[in-house]
């Protein structure tokens, strides 16, 4: 097959950011550009998703665009149901966009559609069940099971991040004492840290380096984070049974210091005939998670055309 005869562009959209990538039929990213947000208007943003598109667009025709996101989306649904970091619900963004650009859109769930993408073309290539938990301004959960990337009623799957914990926690921004996010979401961790030696400058990078070199604090801090995750995922996989956990995200590098006390978690709470589940680390960049926005197109008009 020649991969080139088709490209797919994939954008990712945070709070703060979009990134776009154009990749082949394969999957490879052949080009990719970045953008500001300058404010979370409807408007604003599909116009600069145009123009992501527009710039994308000059090495030849494009079959498809893939736009993902933290929300309720699905590949079926031209509607983003509800975005948080967006300030989003009930936005019909694929078919704007299509208005705009001219080429099919769709639209998934960033962390389903990264699922799509390791499902494909990445790790979870060959396994018939895995899941992928990813780490970072929140934690999210894709869930492969019998060939089938699981998408529920109404893209209402993977939702772990406020599974508890422990009820003598901390709070998460929501209220919620000693959820998964209260423990190990990025921001918790550098808050935590920050505000317990009474340094607010420090960024999470920063906290990751004192628990490297063994600061008391910090390092209880990124133990109970690994903890934390390793609950979460013993759970997932004695939910579906998986073949295999990917851990991702913008924060996946915590897992060199906090691997330890995750491994331990999953020991404990893994379910005791089951076979330990094997993680593997998937180093994160933005531009991945556009690749998985592309590869959704991908999947969705390959396989409904």
């Amino acid at each position: 097959m020649d991969a080139s005869r088709s490209s797919f562009i994939g954008i990712k959209l945070t709070a703060e950011e979009l990134f776009a990538v154009r990749v082949d039929l394969a999957a490879t990213v052949h080009d990719r550009f970045s953008l500001p947000l300058p404010d979370h208007d409807v408007d604003t943003i599909v116009e600069q998703i145009a123009q992501a598109v527009r710039r994308l667009s000059e090495a030849g025709d494009v079959a498809g665009v893939g736009i993902s996101l933290a929300g309720t989306a699905t590949p079926g649904d031209p509607v983003v149901g509800n975005s948080p970091f967006l300030g989003w619900s009930h936005v019909a963004l694929a078919k704007l966009v299509e208005d705009a650009v001219g080429v099919p859109t769709v639209l998934n769930n960033d962390v389903r559609a990264l699922t799509a993408a390791q499902q494909w073309f990445g790790a979870g290539v060959g396994h018939s069940s895995f899941a992928l938990v990813t780490v970072g301004a929140g934690i999210g959960c894709g869930l492969v099971v019998e060939d089938r990337v699981v998408t529920g009623r109404s893209g209402g799957t993977g939702l772990i991040g406020h599974l508890a914990i422990d009820d003598r926690g901390p709070l998460c921004e929501l209220g919620h004492r000693g959820c998964a996010r209260a423990f190990a979401a990025s921001s918790a961790i550098r808050r935590s840290i920050a505000t317990t030696l009474d340094r607010p400058e420090l960024t999470f990078d920063d906290c990751l380096e004192l628990a490297r070199q063994g600061q008391p604090v910090a390092r209880r801090v990124l133990d109970d984070a690994g903890r934390a995750l390793g609950r979460v995922i013993a759970t997932v996989a004695n939910v579906i049974g998986p073949d295999l956990v990917i851990l991702s995200g913008e924060a996946v590098h915590m897992y060199d210091v906090c691997a330890d006390a995750l491994q331990a978690a999953l020991t404990r709470h893994t379910h005791w005939t089951s076979t330990p589940v094997r993680v593997t680390v998937k180093p994160f960049t933005f531009d991945e998670w556009a690749r998985g926005a592309a590869v959704s197109a991908l999947q969705h008009l390959l396989l409904h055309s």
